[in-house]
């Protein structure tokens, strides 16, 4: 007996968060809060490279990357670790994430040293001439043929251990149908897999089963005698073996299993069925098949992945380039700001326009949902707010032309909330609100909400909206912000909350726009104290000099 390779995975837990499984098909397997990595940790507390696992002959070794927080190997603190099933990996002492690592081996015989076995038993010039198919195919299985060859292979040499005159592996579909993969005749001849027929009723028997089925003589079989199928074919005999896909389970030691398809073979000559040694070797053969399909699952799983990450990598490259890489002050008006996604492409979109004249206009927007689609349209509003900005038109007919666009571009129900300020040299500061957080206004005096009534872009294409002004004395504050900073959650699922976002910006009125930003930003990593984000973090400071 020898062990198949093993299966690894690892088990990622976060707080409020399902159980999410990731296979370990790729070496090294990469841990950290760059949006590349193959187990991506937005967190503030994750270095961007904390860990990797790596593939070292049958071990899976998990190396610390030079993180700031360190990585704990069931409560240790470890650089490299030689991992256990079972192991716990955190990231750090107040690791956001607990993942565990799971390893399945499954048993199975040896196929060399049964077909060994069965040339003692046969010492004739067939089981040497079976032993030669056998190194032939163990070769092909070890690497460099195509998936289709080694099928094709697997049932080619099912078919001559059984004698049998036919042989296909067929798999099931996610709708329940079934799809022959490949068909293959005694002889090593191909069969056309349009119009090939099979007993269906044996199939889904074995589906439903997922144990070998051999049927010695189909005419003493009363369940199988009159099905339709096996009449019109007029079978004698006919053999099953399920092809499994066999995985670790969170939670569960025991791993679970899926019965895929099956290696079917029949006969209309042959009676007798097939013999206990041709079964055994039968049972190898499926499992060798379900072993290098689920593999070729897994690559390109893999691949798509990587597919997806490119394609997402330049989505963000184009989505960085499109925010201003800083915000420009004025004579008049101090500016900062920042916008933190929380997932690789977020859905805030913060901006500044250049009016000319000391003259600027900046924009807070959040999209509805997260990824592509929301970048995409971030993008198309930054485009639409361009063209209009700058021209003569009142900010609340600005905004008016570009809900409009929006309602003819947008899918429906992907509506945007957006606040626009337009800084004036004097001092003055005219805002539209569309369905956004207040605007805060720090002054002498306290702290005053500020907010329009116009609806959210993409609700209503003939909604009207009005701007508000806001005249600021020298070293007042104004704070634009996404539902990200004041709906973040802390310990107990707690908001961070306006009303704490309000005294913090009366308590600090005194600093520079960038110090204020600072000061916020690490009032809600403080808050937060680990706890994943789910939102988008976007905040713009604006002060009178």
């Amino acid at each position: 007996m020898i062990d198949a390779p093993g299966t690894a995975s690892l088990d990622v837990e976060r707080r409020d968060h399902p159980t999410r499984r990731f296979a370990l098909a790729t070496s090294p397997f990469r841990i950290g809060r760059a949006p590349e990595s193959e187990l991506h940790v937005p967190d503030g507390h994750v270095s961007k490279q904390h860990a990797e696992i790596v593939r070292e002959g049958p071990a899976f070794v998990l190396i610390d990357t030079g993180s700031r927080a360190g990585v704990m190997v069931n409560g240790q603190p470890v650089q490299r670790h030689s991992l256990t099933s079972g192991d716990t990996i955190e990231l750090g002492a107040s690791s956001p994430v607990r993942i565990t690592f799971r390893l399945t081996k499954v048993e199975r015989p040896n196929l060399l040293e049964m077909t060994m076995m069965s040339v003692v038993k046969d010492p004739a010039e067939g089981g040497m001439s079976r032993l030669a198919r056998f190194f032939e195919f163990s070769h092909k299985l070890g690497g460099g043929f195509s998936l289709e060859e080694v099928l094709r292979d697997v049932v080619d040499l099912a078919i001559e251990v059984t004698g049998a005159e036919r042989g296909m592996l067929i798999v099931r579909r996610p709708d329940d149908s079934l799809e022959t993969k490949v068909a293959r005749a005694s002889g090593a001849r191909s069969l056309p897999i349009d119009g090939l027929k099979v007993s269906e009723t044996i199939v889904r028997k074995a589906l439903a089963h997922g144990k070998p089925s051999t049927v010695d003589d189909v005419g003493q079989d009363t369940d199988l005698a009159l099905a339709a199928s096996i009449v019109s074919l007029e079978l004698r005999s006919a053999v099953t073996l399920p092809l499994l896909q066999v995985t670790a389970t969170a939670g569960h030691d025991a791993p679970s299993v899926n019965v895929f398809g099956v290696l079917y073979l029949d006969s209309k000559r042959r009676r007798g069925g097939f013999d206990g040694f041709d079964l055994r070797i039968l049972e190898r053969l499926a499992q060798d098949a379900s072993s290098v399909i689920e593999n070729a699952r897994l690559l390109g799983e893999a691949e798509e992945k990587r597919r997806i990450d490119r394609e997402v990598k330049m989505a963000r490259e184009v989505q960085a380039a499109l925010m201003p890489e800083q915000f420009r002050s004025t004579t008049t008006f101090e500016v900062a700001g920042t916008c933190v996604p929380c997932h690789d492409l977020g859905g805030d979109y913060v901006d500044q326009f250049d009016l000319g004249g000391g003259r600027q206009a900046l924009v807070v927007a959040d999209v509805c949902g997260k990824g592509i689609a929301a970048s995409l349209l971030a993008a198309t509003l930054q485009g639409a707010l361009a063209a209009e900005i700058g021209g003569e038109r009142s900010l609340g007919e600005i905004v008016s032309r570009v809900n409009r666009v929006h309602c003819r571009l947008a899918p429906v129900g992907k509506f945007i909330t957006m606040v626009v300020a337009l800084l004036e040299p004097d001092g003055t500061l005219r805002i539209v609100n569309a369905g956004h957080c207040p605007v805060l206004h720090a002054h002498r005096n306290g702290v005053a909400s500020v907010v329009t009534d116009g609806m959210a872009l993409g609700l209503d294409e003939d909604a009207n909206y009005r701007d508000a002004t806001i005249r600021m004395s020298p070293g007042d504050t104004v704070l634009l912000y996404t539902d990200g900073i004041v709906e973040c959650e802390g310990p107990g699922r707690e908001l961070f909350g306006d009303s704490r976002l309000e005294r913090l910006l009366e308590q600090e009125r005194a600093l520079s726009s960038l110090a204020l930003l600072e000061r916020v930003t690490h009032e809600v990593e403080t808050f937060r104290r680990g706890v994943p984000v789910s939102d988008d973090l976007s905040v713009l400071v604006v002060r009178r000099r």
